[in-house]
């Protein structure tokens, strides 16, 4: 790996979500970030799992070679040219993240605190406002 080497030392990386809180404390002197899928440090590059590696190709192949071959790269391998978003949206957890503060936040705690029993939309509406 190389964050035991110290390779990554200083420097922003990206793993696997499940692996994440491990890395932090395994290696302190690198930037761990969880929430996305690649980081390019110039000549060391990583990625958040095997799809996030199939990203980080693209990514190197539009670096390279510009944004036309990555798209023609894309294509021939039937995949998004560049997802959105990063790894949050494939963490699973305990209680899924609300917003804090937003104006949905009273209506997602209810029904949080519900979930053992039915649930029906008309009592979330009336709840809701």
């Amino acid at each position: 790996m190389l964050a035991e080497a110290g390779l990554l030392d200083g420097l922003r990386a990206t793993t696997h979500w499940v692996a994440a809180g491990d890395s932090v404390r395994r290696f302190p002197d690198v930037r761990v970030e969880p929430d996305v899928l690649h980081v390019d440090n110039g000549q060391v590059l990583t990625s958040a799992g095997a799809a996030a590696g199939l990203d980080m190709c693209l990514h190197m192949i539009r670096r390279d070679f510009g944004s036309a071959v990555a798209a023609d790269a894309a294509r021939m391998s039937v995949m998004p040219r560049e997802r959105e978003g990063g790894q949050a949206q494939f963490i699973v957890h305990d209680h899924p993240p609300v917003p804090r503060g937003s104006t949905l936040e009273p209506a997602l705690e209810w029904i949080e605190d519900r979930l053992a029993r039915e649930i029906t939309l008309g009592a979330t509406a009336s709840r809701s406002g």
